[in-house]
């Protein structure tokens, strides 16, 4: 299942002519068909944390090359979108969702990625907080009204969806492993469609802080995000349609990279498009960005994968085809 990753054997050249016949990146296998010791690699040490692990392979990253490319959606295949209609059924019960029910989803979307048919990081679950307006067309994704029970179905949503069973708690959240990646969604000033000549790719929201807090619960973005991904085309619609401040992609890039870590806590790690992997090189020739701020985010990255077992193996290689909609899922 490499292929869907297959940038990240660029780290080391002559890896990247091996055929794509492994299961995992840290193969021993692999590496002695090229006369190479994978002990050599840190990023294969697993008496190593990942955080230790992530750093010594974007260590061995160019700029050029392999650092703004990884932090494309093309190159990574970071989106599958899951939206779970099923067990939206309105109403205060969807604090009562079962993680039972995210587990039948991340073991059909594990079953599909030994398939090939999908990848293992998700953008669910969705969880704006309607504003009693049911015109809003994707009212149907949204757990309902009250910011208390959308909290609720979403912590419980994604302990189900990226629980492995056995793995034991820890206090480090990073240092778990993971069954699939959620991505709760979506920040702020996203629940608006085209009104009276108005859409959200063109107005000028003005967000208050009460929007912040109340219509998107942060105790699923502190404790449970690792990474900040943009919606598709997100930074090409600020330059193109917001004409945001007049920037150029070099400053807009910088600017939801690095400006927006450092004036405002938040930040975009990944993003849905080409801005990235077009405009993070010449924004660091230009003196806008930090090299060392590309490889936070990458590390983000990494550290996320090598959760998800893409590095060392993992114990769902067993599912498969039986596995989707399968008697007792359904």
């Amino acid at each position: 299942m490499l292929n869907h990753h297959r940038s990240l054997l660029s780290t080391t050249p002559s890896l990247a002519d091996v055929p794509i016949n492994y299961t995992h990146v840290c193969d021993h296998t692999r590496f002695a068909n090229q006369g190479m010791e994978m002990k050599e690699f840190g990023y294969c040490d697993s008496s190593l944390s990942f955080e230790d692990r992530a750093k010594d392979l974007v260590d061995r990253m160019t700029l050029d090359i392999e650092k703004v490319q990884q932090l494309g959606i093309k190159q990574s295949h970071w989106c599958a979108k899951n939206r779970a209609y099923l067990i939206m059924s309105g109403g205060p019960r969807h604090s009562m969702v079962s993680p039972m029910s995210a587990q039948v989803v991340s073991a059909e979307a594990r079953a599909m990625y030994n398939l090939g048919r999908a990848g293992l990081t998700y953008w669910s679950p969705n969880i704006n907080v309607v504003i009693r307006d049911p015109r809003w067309g994707r009212i149907t994704e949204t757990p309902g009204e009250d910011p208390f029970v959308v909290g609720t179905y979403a912590s419980n949503y994604v302990k189900g969806l990226q629980d492995v069973e056995g793995a034991g708690e820890t206090k480090d959240l990073n240092s778990r492993p993971l069954k699939v990646s959620t991505c709760c969604k979506h920040y702020a000033a996203y629940d608006v469609d085209a009104w009276l000549g108005i859409d959200r790719y063109h107005y000028d929201a003005r967000v208050t802080e009460q929007d912040i807090y109340v219509k998107f619960p942060l105790k699923c973005v502190l404790k449970m995000v690792i990474y900040i991904v943009s919606d598709c085309d997100s930074i090409q619609v600020m330059v193109d349609n917001h004409k945001w401040l007049g920037d150029t992609k070099e400053d807009v890039v910088a600017q939801v990279l690095f400006k927006g870590r450092q004036a405002y806590h938040t930040w975009l790690d990944l993003d849905c498009g080409a801005y990235y992997p077009d405009s993070l090189q010449s924004a660091v020739m230009q003196g806008e960005v930090a090299e060392t701020e590309i490889d936070k985010s990458l590390k983000y990255l990494y550290v996320v994968l090598m959760r998800l077992g893409f590095f060392d193996g993992s114990p769902f290689k067993s599912l498969g085809k039986d596995h989707v909609c399968s008697h007792e899922h359904i």
